[in-house]
């Protein structure tokens, strides 16, 4: 008679883990801030918010709250204001499919991504700021990331090397 591969009765891995309940309310959370921000962000118009004309003519689909906040993260991040639905979405998929990798690190890692391109845009020194983004693409953080901290010290090419690292 042939030995059986395992002393396992149900014919499977005995080593499987344990599976976590999914995370509903982090889930819906970000999933109705992503949706908020990209209603905000494809609707966006500089003529939407008081910080660029004293009447605003157009109004934007999600209301005054979602042009100023588009408003806001445009000129604090630049166009890596684009990041942060794509980061909420993934976060509302990670807390309903494997909620156990909802921890802050993993939010601590999309905050220093986000400011890494942040400061990777603002390398591109032609491009100059208009309504959109009053400080150039990388936003008022990613000038202050670059021109204030890495260009002098590490030149264009390492400060690429290393925002790259960070962002990757």
């Amino acid at each position: 008679m042939p030995k059986s591969d395992s002393s396992n009765p149900n014919g499977g891995s005995s080593l499987k883990g344990p599976r976590y309940r999914p995370n509903w309310p982090a889930a819906i959370i970000c999933f109705i801030a992503a949706t908020y921000i990209t209603g905000a962000l494809v609707n966006y118009d500089p003529n939407q918010t008081l910080w660029h004309t004293t009447t605003p003519t157009a109004k934007n689909w999600v209301g005054w709250m979602g042009a100023d906040t588009v408003c806001v993260l445009f000129f604090a991040i630049g166009i890596s204001t684009i990041l942060i639905p794509l980061a909420l979405y993934w976060m509302a998929y990670v807390a309903v499919r494997n909620s156990r990798h909802l921890v802050p690190t993993r939010v601590t890692a999309l905050v220093f991504g986000i400011l890494s391109m942040s400061g990777m845009l603002a390398m591109i020194e032609r491009v100059k700021p208009d309504d959109y983004f009053p400080n150039a693409w990388g936003g008022w953080v990613g000038l202050r990331i670059y021109q204030r901290m890495l260009a002098d010290a590490l030149g264009p090419f390492g400060s690429f090397l290393l925002l790259g690292t960070i962002y990757t």
